[in-house]
């Protein structure tokens, strides 16, 4: 197993075991979670079988198995091989994102630098930043959709084995992050500064945090995943991680028509 498949299977088995169920069909398996369904990385189908598959057939999958549980949106996220399906999901009114899964191989100077800056701390005391972040992007005007991806945190944080590390800066907590543990696998998540504590060097000691926290309980392969598309991935370069692959997903928002 390559180091890319290691991370997907990890991440994989975390959806399995966060979902309220999973429903098989011909090109892999649905994450269904109607508990929770404006959280759409709990409410996805992921392609584990691409061979074969169309955006048009994938889209029919999604109708059918989201339609059914009552979802309203509709999402389809492909592992490996989606750059071949992207231009046909763009057609069909379907909008890509891209996520770069990044492991981390060495120690760098920032790194070193960010050393000893962030401590360990309970999940309950990241709550506040949660929520804060959340109502701070185009999708938090919504209460419900705000109190759904609160809760979704502790479902995540439920499925698998979780450590919380901050930096508190001003008497607040500024910047956190998730360290997500299993087996000799550890994946770094859900990295988040307030805009006002941005550029201190925060995030840099919360991930450092988390890799050491990592290697000193026997997990000997960390990882995080970044959007593509976004500056954080270059921060992450300058802390010693690399690319290992780019992973698609596709999603037709509520109220958005697709297109014949």
């Amino acid at each position: 197993m390559s180091e890319l498949e290691q991370a997907l299977a990890f991440m994989a088995a975390h959806e399995d075991r966060a979902a309220d169920r999973l429903v098989q069909f011909p090109f892999g398996t649905a994450i269904v979670t109607p508990s929770l369904p404006r959280v759409y990385d709990l409410n996805l189908l992921r392609v584990e079988r691409p061979k074969g598959a169309s955006a048009e057939g994938l889209a029919a999958e999604a109708e059918r198995i989201q339609g059914e549980a009552g979802l309203t949106h509709r999402r389809v996220a492909v592992p490996a091989g989606g750059e071949e399906l992207a231009e046909e999901f763009e057609q069909l009114g379907w909008v890509t994102e891209r996520d770069v899964v990044m492991a981390h191989r060495r120690w760098t100077a920032r790194a070193e630098a960010a050393r000893g800056r962030a401590e360990e701390v309970g999940g309950a005391e990241l709550l506040p930043l949660r929520e804060t972040m959340i109502r701070g992007e185009p999708y938090g005007e919504e209460k419900e959709t705000v109190c759904q991806l609160a809760a979704s945190k502790r479902v995540w944080t439920d499925a698998v084995e979780t450590r919380y590390f901050t930096v508190r800066d001003e008497g607040e907590i500024g910047s956190c992050t998730d360290l997500y543990l299993d087996g000799g696998t550890a994946q770094i998540e859900d990295v988040a500064t307030l805009e006002r504590f941005r550029g201190r060097g925060h995030a840099s000691a919360v991930v450092v945090a988390g890799l050491e926290a990592a290697a000193g309980s026997g997990h000997d392969f960390a990882f995080l995943v970044a959007d593509a598309d976004d500056w954080p991935q270059r921060l992450y370069e300058q802390l010693g991680f690399e690319e290992l692959g780019v992973t698609y997903r596709f999603l037709r928002r509520p109220g958005v028509a697709g297109r014949d």
